[in-house]
């Protein structure tokens, strides 16, 4: 993508910014490649802006994992060859859940895959901090959310995404 994208500044600037909504839309977007796109259109952009009042996750710190087939958090893990460990497992919200105070909540941004974590991100999905438990429905905001697991038999949900804590 990045040497067509290349291409198209030298040859043809004008379909360069086309060429960006075409990968966003194919879902290969991420921080890498916006970066890219960014140097090449000239656009300024400070490293670790996030919205609101939360913190950027480092790109670094999860690896995203697509769920196949209906499965425990552990014996997905260990399917990838991976020792699980509790509390470093991140599952996509699609469901109601009980959400304690306790457990980290992380926004994706689905166009660009950044990460975002703190008070505001378990705002915007109706859990915020001081609420002890609380049952929450997934609710129609701007990033894809994942709850932290400390179980070791959570099912996920095939079709779904997780995120596990490399560290």
């Amino acid at each position: 993508d990045l040497i067509v994208a290349l291409c198209l500044r030298e040859a043809r600037p004008s379909a360069l910014e086309n060429f960006e909504k075409e990968i966003q839309a194919s879902g290969r977007y991420n921080r890498s490649i916006q970066t890219a796109f960014d140097k090449m259109l000239l656009r300024e952009r400070k490293a670790g802006d996030a919205p609101g009042d939360m913190n950027a996750v480092d790109a670094g710190r999860f690896q995203v994992l697509k769920v196949d087939k209906d499965c425990s958090i552990k014996e997905f893990v260990e399917a990838q060859g991976v020792t699980y460990k509790a509390g470093r497992g991140f599952y996509e919200f699609t469901k109601p859940e009980v959400i304690q105070d306790s457990k980290e909540i992380v926004l994706m941004d689905p166009k660009t895959g950044d990460m975002f974590e703190g008070d505001y991100a378990r705002t915007l999905i109706g859990a915020p901090k001081g609420m002890g438990q609380k049952r929450v429905s997934p609710g129609d905001i701007e990033f894809i959310p994942f709850l932290q697991s400390t179980s070791y038999n959570r099912r996920l949900v095939g079709g779904t995404r997780f995120l596990y804590e490399v560290v």
